[in-house]
């Protein structure tokens, strides 16, 4: 390897052949300690010249100041390959951005590396890890040909390595560890053993990363993900033609393989979206149909309001509350719950009366079905009167495609409104009977939400408010107004009188 590597002919350099033992042990020395320097900042440790890409330096900046990171990449996107980079990094505790906290002290850290196969942790995993570190600094230990544990010779740090195909048996074998730092590679298929491994991490306040493609559908799984906050979590999103190593033509080819998918499982493939199943009645899409109204100046004075409810004696009772926006027309599901408990209807009428004090309710909406709440409703005098969708039953498909259609187009959803996202992505088709959705009776909260949309009032024509303050204003002159208007009736009517006294004087 050194005969092929000669130094540039100068007045003061020499050619390779012309060194003496001496210098050719230098040069040699020198080209290691270039290699590892390189080594300690590349991204393919067989390409010494590579970088991460944006979405790459940006997971890893993060460490230390985000606990629990997700990475959504598609196929050959970079993100195991981004496991096991900061995972060498964190091993060798060499990462150019990120020392060990204080807190952790001298004591050798201890890292859980989990994948789904053992076939998987040994020849993607680890291979990868190790390709990163010096050789002869380690010491990996083997049970039956099966990676188990890595040690570094210098600072003590150990690599545990487990799989997390038998999801009960990865959970009893992690929990007796105490760990500074976790990656898991893969989804797997419980959202307890992400649990479990946030546990693990917990007592030294240590870093976790999880890296998949997420192919499997798992509701709870996506609402941990997709409700990140930092600087507690955070989700990434590796995009598979973000990787520099496909060319045009290659990206040519791959859309070419995928062209005969579904759009859903396309956008999992290639940018990391989450798996929609062919038989989910809804298409959700977080990112663009998850909006918090605070960030619009949301007020529950000023913005029109609807309630929303789907009544039922033997069973809970649904209840929406959507809040319309007056300068984009846009409803924002604010309010998603199930009330029980409350048997007697008047005592339910009530209730609900409670709920939306001091909101701007402008329209009523509730299941035709439910007579008996519709005619306490009545009397007790309740104002606006309810409204019900015409023919409901008969409609079902109707309302179903309304409610889709308006899905992140006029209606979107309150980030804390978690009950009627998980019956958004629950709700699916079943396999046995045409048309039918499985256990249809429970989704209370979505039924709710068919009607609203069925009966979504017309966007107002008043202008668009933006403060307390000047719907106070507004309120002001139409007071003003209508007092100017009694004040010409009086001053009319005295008129009058002065005028009938006086012929009749």
């Amino acid at each position: 390897m050194l005969r092929s590597i000669s130094c540039r002919k100068t007045s003061s350099t020499m050619s390779y052949e012309s060194m003496d033992e001496v210098q050719r042990k230098q040069l040699a020395a020198a080209i290691r300690r270039r290699d590892l320097l390189l080594m300690s900042e590349c991204f393919d440790p067989y390409n010494l010249n590579s970088r991460p890409t944006e979405s790459q330096s940006e997971l890893f900046n993060d460490i230390g100041i985000i606990f629990h990171r997700y990475v959504l990449g598609g196929n050959q996107s970079g993100k195991t390959q981004s496991g096991a980079r900061e995972t060498a990094w964190v091993f060798e505790e060499n990462h150019p951005n990120w020392e060990r906290p204080p807190g952790w002290g001298a004591e050798p850290l201890k890292l859980l590396v989990l994948g789904r196969t053992t076939k998987q942790v040994e020849e993607t995993l680890w291979s990868k890890i190790k390709a990163f570190l010096k050789p002869g600094t380690y010491k990996p230990q083997y049970i039956g040909g099966v990676i188990q544990k890595v040690t570094h010779n210098v600072n003590g740090n150990t690599i545990l390595f487990f799989s997390h195909h038998a999801e009960n048996e990865a959970r009893e074998k992690v929990q007796s560890f105490v760990a500074h730092y976790v990656w898991l590679d893969e989804m797997p298929k419980s959202i307890k053993l992400i649990e479990e491994l946030h546990r693990r991490i917990q007592a030294r306040r240590g870093y976790f990363l999880a890296t998949f493609t997420p192919k499997v559908v798992n509701s709870e799984i996506r609402r941990l993900v997709d409700n990140s906050v930092a600087p507690y979590a955070k989700k990434y999103k590796f995009r598979a033609f973000d990787n520099p190593v496909y060319s045009n033509d290659d990206k040519r080819s791959i859309e070419k393989s995928l062209e005969t998918m579904s759009d859903s499982y396309r956008l999992t493939v290639l940018e990391g979206d989450w798996a929609m199943g062919e038989e989910q009645v809804y298409f959700f899409n977080y990112d663009s149909m998850v909006e918090d109204p605070r960030e619009r100046g949301y007020d529950p004075h000023l913005w029109r309001h609807v309630e929303s409810v789907d009544p039922a004696l033997k069973s809970k009772m649904g209840y929406t509350l959507w809040a319309e926006d007056p300068a984009t027309s846009v409803w924002y599901c604010v309010k998603a719950e199930y009330i029980s408990g409350t048997l007697v209807p008047a005592d339910l009428v009530e209730l609900m009366r409670k709920k939306t004090k001091g909101y701007n309710i402008v329209r009523r909406v509730c299941d035709p079905h439910e007579s008996w709440y519709l005619g306490s409703a009545s009397a007790a005098g309740i104002r606006p009167t309810y409204m019900c969708p015409y023919k409901k039953n008969e409609r079902k498909a109707e309302l179903i495609k309304g409610l889709q259609e308006a899905l992140g187009s006029t209606i979107r959803f309150a980030p804390w409104v978690t009950k009627i996202h998980s019956e958004i992505e629950e709700c699916r088709w079943s396999e046995v009977g045409e048309n039918k959705i499985i256990n249809a009776s429970s989704f209370h909260l979505l039924d709710t939400a068919q009607y609203f949309v069925d009966l979504c009032p017309p966007p107002s024509n008043n202008p668009p408010t933006r403060s307390w303050d000047e719907w106070l204003y507004r309120g002001w002159q139409v007071r003003k107004k209508k007092e100017q208007v009694i004040r010409e009736k009086r001053a009319r009517k005295q008129r009058v009188r002065r005028s009938k006294s006086r012929w009749v004087s």
